[in-house]
């Protein structure tokens, strides 16, 4: 038990890669907290009955939500060793051309994928430089290399004609 102790905030814990990395930071023998827009009770249920993890609902681009969170798993463990920033927008977004991206989409993933870690890591910080120390990890995801077309991030190498 490697972690014995520590306590470690997954956001968009409730589901997906962020359900396995709970699962794991609890095996390792930490306390988890579930930061998730979703109800994360029923995945606290699952994950841990023994009370070892928490479930708080959190809008990561909201930082009146994050800060919530922070206090309420202060309140609850009294400290936050780690940081997972998983959360992201990306499963419920369709496949487009850039150009073809809605303003209120785009908005919505700049405020979840990178307003979202920067609250977090925002409201994390006291706490961790209080305590002498912690470990923010940042989640990213390789998947728009494998796109085709003038997507965001391959815009640059656009040219007309191509697709």
């Amino acid at each position: 038990m490697r972690l014995e102790g520590k306590v470690a905030v997954i956001t968009g814990g409730a589901a997906g890669i962020g359900f396995a990395y709970a699962r794991r930071f609890l095996a390792e023998g930490a306390r988890v907290v579930v930061a998730d827009i979703v109800d994360p009770t029923p995945t606290v249920d699952k994950l841990d009955p023994a009370g070892r993890a928490l479930g708080v609902r959190t809008d990561v681009s909201d930082a009146s939500s994050v800060h919530a969170m922070v206090e309420a798993t202060l309140a609850r463990f009294g400290r936050i060793d780690v940081l997972v920033n998983n959360a992201a927008v990306f499963a419920t977004l369709s496949p487009r051309r850039f150009d073809e991206i809605p303003e209120a989409e785009w908005d919505r993933v700049m405020a979840v994928n990178v307003k979202g870690v920067w609250n977090c890591a925002r409201a994390v910080v006291p706490a961790m430089h209080a305590q002498g120390g912690g470990r923010i990890v940042n989640v990213a995801s390789a998947i728009v290399a494998a796109s085709s077309g003038p997507t965001a991030s391959r815009s640059t190498r656009w040219r007309r004609g191509s697709s």
